[in-house]
């Protein structure tokens, strides 16, 4: 397989340069890792410009479909007014780590930016457990 010329890294900040950061992801999927994680299909990293933010007592739990990017919340909140940014990146320094995944340790500088607003993509987004209940308050519904 031969490697991409770019690649796609989702933020919910504007930056001119992305910089390695300690990721929280599940170490089981390689999410783990202290870097830039960037994938080869767009629509994938859709989910990492959300604005997704836990709970006041700091509990979040979302789950990301790797088939079809879509996003299931069962705890924390989502902004349905955010935007968020997708980064087209040259894929040099970047090294697979799974059939889906690429990571570089090193700054990587965009060339180019796509604005994403959350509300274009809420067919792709499910609330479920306490997250479906606090929306549901939060919209004066019935829990």
């Amino acid at each position: 397989m031969t490697k991409p010329q770019f690649l796609y890294h989702g933020s919910r900040y504007k930056v001119d340069v992305l910089k390695p950061r300690q990721a929280y992801g599940s170490p089981d999927e390689r999410g783990a890792e202290y870097g830039i994680y960037a994938y080869e299909d767009k629509n994938m990293v859709i989910p990492f410009s959300l604005t997704i933010t836990p709970f006041e007592n700091g509990s979040m739990a979302i789950y990301v479909d790797d088939d079809t990017s879509h996003v299931t919340i069962s705890a924390g909140t989502l902004d349905d007014d955010a935007i968020g940014y997708i980064y087209k990146v040259p894929a040099e320094s970047f090294v697979k780590l799974d059939e889906r995944q690429w990571l570089s340790k090193e700054d990587v500088v965009p060339v180019e930016m796509t604005v994403v607003h959350t509300r274009d993509y809420m067919h792709k987004i499910t609330f479920t457990g306490a997250a479906k209940d606090y929306r549901d308050k939060k919209s004066g519904r019935s829990v």
